[in-house]
């Protein structure tokens, strides 16, 4: 019986998925990432993911 994929591999695919996950792809950081023809969602930005003003509460 063979093993198909070692652990080192499966981590290091799992590493390199996390780090595209958090940073993004070449494309993605250029700026120039298009959506696919005919999509209509919403395209996020850094202002949709901007942390939101703390609300005024009552003084304690």
């Amino acid at each position: 019986m063979s093993i198909i994929f070692d652990t080192e591999t499966v981590i290091k695919a799992g590493r390199d998925a996390a780090w595209i996950a958090k940073h993004g792809t070449r494309e993605e950081k250029s700026g120039k990432f298009l959506p696919p023809p005919g999509w209509t969602g919403h395209l996020v930005t850094a202002a949709d993911v901007a942390p939101k003003p703390a609300k005024k509460g009552r003084a304690a």
